[in-house]
Parts: C-alpha cells; structure tokens; sequence
C-alpha cells in the first residue's frame, strides 16, 4: 500500500485503463510505452518525469485514457515487484483507503489461511497514511468477518493501524497532516489529496500478476 499516492492512483486509473504495467527502470517504460502505445505516468521526488505523460497523480489521471498506463513512482512501484520476486502463490491485491471496503471482501473470499497488508513507507520509512490506509482496511475487514462468522487473529500492529483508523474524520485529518500530504501541497498536488483521503469511494480491486495490474472481477 502506498496511499499517497500510487495505491490511489492504480485504483483510480482502471476507471480509463484496462491495464497498469508498474516498472521502476525509465527507460524501460520508454519501450514499453512503444510497444504498447501506452501513456507514460511517473515520477520522481513527487515531480512528473521527463517526457511522461503525466505524474503519479489520481487527480491528473483522469483525463487520460487508452489500453495500457506504465507507471514508474518511488516507492510503490518497488514494493510490487520485491513482493512478485519473493512470493509464488501470494495473491497481491493493491488496495488503499478510496477502495478498503472492495479490498476488504476480495481478500476474505481469497485468502486460504493468513492476509498481509504490506505498506510502502518512503524510502523504506514508516509514514502514517499508508498506516492510516491499512487500518481502514482492517476494520472493513473486521466487519465483515463478523458478519460471515470468521474468527481473526489480528496482529498487534494491524490493531495499532485498527485503533488509529477507526474514527473516519480523524483518520483522513491524519493523512492531510502527514509530511507526504505537505510534500504534495508544497509541489502543487493538492487535489491529490482530497482523492487519496476518500473512504470507500471506489470498489475497483486492482490484482498484480504476471507483471501486469488489472482489474479483478
């Protein structure tokens, strides 16, 4: 999970695109841009990288839309690949806090004994909304283990996320003020934000495999 932004941002983008290729090389994004006639999304330190199309921005990815989006961000694009390198038949749902409740029913129809909420951090850092984001899954998750008889076994640090999570408000006042949220407002991506911090706005589920992000039905 990397909330602010590209968790958001994968999510957001399956609304216009029927597939996301994550790479973390530029000029490997080049060729596959070529290839596929796709639009080139990325960033580095937050800015648009040269000659991209756009940003790693949920806002600006809006208005773009074609089969396949290459996406290259600091830090969310390096989780999913060490995540497919290290693991053979983990199912890797990306999700965040705009789609926690459509990730929350996906990952308890799939999972056979255990679910990990892997969070992106910054530069291998804690940060709080990606904390924030696991939480809010966490209690969708909760909810509806409660609903169909599933008893958890929750970590200690997925009830610390829980706790901090579960009053709405103050968890989006938590990602507007963490120091991402104020890196994005100093550089001029403040809509990106507002989108990021949405709760249970989307029920696209976004599944990595093959190299490859697509939409799960």
């Amino acid at each position: 999970m990397d909330l602010l932004r590209a968790s958001t941002t994968i999510t957001v983008a399956l609304n216009n695109f029927k597939e996301i290729i994550p790479v973390n090389n530029v000029e490997t994004a080049f060729k596959l841009k070529e290839k596929y006639n796709a639009v080139l999304a990325g960033e580095k330190k937050v800015l648009k990288l040269d000659d991209f199309d756009v940003s790693n921005s949920p806002y600006h990815i809006q208005n773009f839309e074609a089969n396949t989006l290459i996406l290259k961000t600091t830090n969310g694009t390096k989780v999913l690949e060490n995540m497919q390198n290290n693991s053979e038949n983990m199912k890797i749902l990306i999700g965040s806090s705009i789609n926690a409740k459509a990730i929350a029913e996906k990952s308890l129809e799939l999972a056979d004994e255990e679910i990990q909420l892997i969070m992106a951090g910054r530069h291998q850092n804690f940060t709080i909304e990606d904390c924030i984001g696991a939480g809010i899954i966490i209690n969708e998750i909760v909810k509806l283990a409660k609903i169909k008889g599933i008893n958890l076994d929750i970590t200690e640090s997925g009830q610390v996320a829980q706790m901090m999570a579960e009053d709405h408000n103050i968890a989006q006042d938590l990602i507007y003020a963490s120091n991402s949220a104020d890196i994005l407002r100093s550089l001029g991506y403040p809509e990106d934000i507002e989108i990021c911090a949405k709760i249970n706005e989307s029920n696209i589920v976004p599944i990595y495999k093959n190299n490859k992000i697509t939409q799960l039905e």
